[in-house]
C-alpha cells in the first residue's frame, strides 16, 4: 500500500504554519524552541534546495499488506517489489514482482507503459507542482486540526532534534474528512531542527469516528500509523519506512482490518547521465 509520495511526508513539518505549538518549560533547554513559522521556513527552503537532488536517486521499495478479520486473523497477504525514482518531486514506482513472482511479459509491458505515461506527465513542471501543492494542502489541513505540545530538544548522532507530542486542537473546527480524522489522533513527532524535516511520526486513533453514518468513512479506535525519514549522505531526505494497522475505511481506499508495511532501501545515487556513483546509506 503506497502512502503518498515521499515529498508529502517530508513536507509535513511545513504544515506547522497552522499548528498551535506549546513551548516546553524544561530548565535543561538553553535556547528557546523555534516557532511554527521558523520550522516551516526551514522545511520549505530545504525542500527547494534538495528537490532536484532527489531525481538522482533510485530505490527499491517493498510493500507488504495483510487483510484480517475482526479477530485479527490474517485472511489474505500480498507483497510487491518495486523500483522508485523521482520526477520533479513526484515519486514514481515501477512494479517488479508480486507475491514473489516476476511479472509476465504482458504485465511488464503494461507496467512499462504506465510508468512512461507518469514520467511524461510529471516531466511537465506545472503538472508536478499542481500535484505537490494538492498533497501539501492535505497535509496542512491535517496538521491544522492538531496541536504540538511538550516540545523538547535532544542531540541525536550529533544533530539537534525537536520532539513534540501530538494532540487534537480543541479550538479547531474541522472543515473536511482529513481534519475530522486528525481530531481523533494522538501521537508524537520528531523534527530535524536544522532543516525542519520530519524524522519520525507516530499517531494512533483514540476513539471511533464515523462520517455519514460510516458510509463515507469509518475509523475505529486503535488505528495507528508510523512514518520514518532519514537523510542520505548528500543531505537528501527520503522516507525509508511507512507502516500501520487497524480498522479504517475511506470510501473505497482502505479495507477494514488491515496492516501494511512499506520499506525503502538499497538506494543508489546516479549522475545526470544515469551512471551509478554510489550507494545511499542503509536504514
Amino acid at each position: 500500500m503506497r502512502i503518498g509520495p515521499s515529498p508529502l511526508l517530508l513536507l509535513l513539518c511545513a504544515a506547522c504554519a497552522g499548528v498551535a505549538v506549546a513551548q516546553a518549560s524544561s530548565h535543561d533547554q538553553i535556547a528557546p524552541l523555534p516557532n511554527a513559522t521558523e520550522l516551516m521556513q526551514r522545511a520549505l527552503a530545504n525542500e527547494k534546495k534538495l528537490a532536484a537532488e532527489q531525481e538522482r536517486y533510485e530505490c527499491r521499495v517493498t510493500d507488504e499488506s495483510a487483510e484480517m478479520d475482526s479477530k485479527g486473523k490474517v485472511k489474505k497477504t500480498e507483497t510487491e517489489m518495486k523500483d522508485q525514482f523521482f520526477v520533479n518531486g513526484i515519486a514514481i514506482e515501477r512494479t517488479l514482482s508480486k507475491n514473489g513472482k516476476s511479472l509476465t511479459p504482458d504485465q511488464t509491458k503494461k507496467e512499462d507503459d504506465r510508468v512512461m505515461k507518469q514520467t511524461v506527465k510529471y516531466s511537465n513542471q506545472a503538472t508536478a507542482k499542481k500535484e505537490n501543492d494538492k498533497g501539501n494542502q492535505q497535509m496542512m489541513d491535517i496538521m491544522a486540526a492538531m496541536m504540538l505540545t511538550n516540545g523538547r530538544r535532544q542531540m541525536v548522532k550529533g544533530r539537534s532534534v525537536l520532539l513534540y507530542d501530538i494532540v487534537p486542537n480543541p479550538k479547531f473546527q474541522a472543515r473536511n474528512m482529513e481534519q475530522r480524522f486528525a481530531q481523533v489522533m494522538t501521537g508524537s513527532m520528531s523534527i530535524d531542527e536544522q532543516t525542519g524535516e520530519l524524522i519520525d511520526l507516530n499517531i494512533k486513533s483514540v476513539k471511533d469516528l464515523k462520517i455519514a453514518a460510516g458510509l463515507l468513512a469509518n475509523l475505529h479506535k486503535g488505528f495507528w500509523l508510523h512514518v520514518h525519514d532519514q537523510p542520505q549522505s548528500d543531505g537528501v531526505w527520503l522516507t525509508d519506512l511507512a507502516e500501520g494497522s487497524g480498522d479504517a475505511r475511506a470510501a473505497l481506499f482502505f479495507h477494514p482490518y488491515f496492516r501494511f508495511k512499506e520499506t525503502t532501501g538499497d538506494c543508489h545515487l546516479y549522475t545526470t547521465s544515469a551512471s551509478q556513483v554510489g550507494q545511499a546509506a542503509a536504514r
